[in-house]
């Protein structure tokens, strides 16, 4: 056994010497590149303040937060694409783990509608953005007047044979409680940051819910040693 280990132990130091050598060329690489790589900083835009993952700002490099939050700052708005909609985010937090969008079509409008094609996720599984507002306000356009007390009027889009309504309650979206003679218009999440959406809400009341926001949900935030710089660091590393 002596014999063995004396054959055997300068291979050790042999290969430990080796290992040590490429340590430090592949710790110089690792460092030069990381040292490249621009760190993935808070921002900042208008009132936002130290916006971070899972968010980023447009033109940040690549594994700098989650494409699905990119967002784009401009005139010191900060500005969300979700599925087919633009909006403005109004306020983030962190401890909820949600941030409150504005549909940027009402902006300047006084007789506000959103588009037909805005349509803010649901909860499906896989979906990253989803809205957690329990309440929707739909909008009908009917071809007569409806005498029901789940239509509000919306007197500033009607005519004298076209016959706009907004409805509020928590199944309004569903196509079987639409009236035969009334076709979709437009339908946004709405909800109220103090108190319950109501039924039966009147349009002025549904428009300030709507320039209120309504909130989206992200995912909790990873802890910083699962975050994409620190992994994509690491895997060049040992590489």
């Amino acid at each position: 056994m002596a014999i063995s280990g004396a054959l055997f132990l300068p291979g050790i130091f042999q290969s430990l010497s080796i290992l040590a050598v490429l340590g430090v060329l592949v710790t110089k690489s690792g460092a030069a590149d990381f040292q490249e790589q621009p760190a993935c900083v808070p921002f900042s835009c208008g009132h936002l303040e130290g916006i971070r993952y899972p968010f980023r700002l447009q033109g940040d490099p690549l594994g700098c937060g989650d494409e699905a939050y990119e967002l784009v700052c401009r005139d010191g708005r900060a500005i969300i694409h979700i599925n087919t909609g633009k909006y403005f985010v109004t306020d983030i937090s962190y401890n909820e783990s949600r941030f409150w969008v504005v549909d940027a079509n009402l902006d300047n409008s006084s007789c506000p509608l959103p588009l037909w094609n805005n349509l803010p996720y649901f909860n499906d599984k896989g979906t990253k953005l989803y809205t957690s507002a329990v309440r929707w306000a739909t909008f009908l356009n009917c071809s007569r007047a409806i005498n029901n007390g789940m239509y509000m009027p919306v007197a500033c889009l009607s005519g004298n044979t076209s016959f706009v309504y907004v409805l509020t309650t928590s199944s309004s979206y569903y196509v079987q409680n639409i009236e035969p003679s009334c076709g979709y218009l437009a339908v946004i999440p709405v909800d109220d940051r103090t108190k319950n959406v109501p039924d039966y809400a009147s349009y002025a009341d549904v428009v300030k819910f709507m320039r209120n926001g309504f909130p989206v949900s992200f995912p909790r935030v990873e802890s910083p040693s699962h975050s994409p710089v620190i992994k994509a660091c690491a895997r060049d590393t040992f590489q």
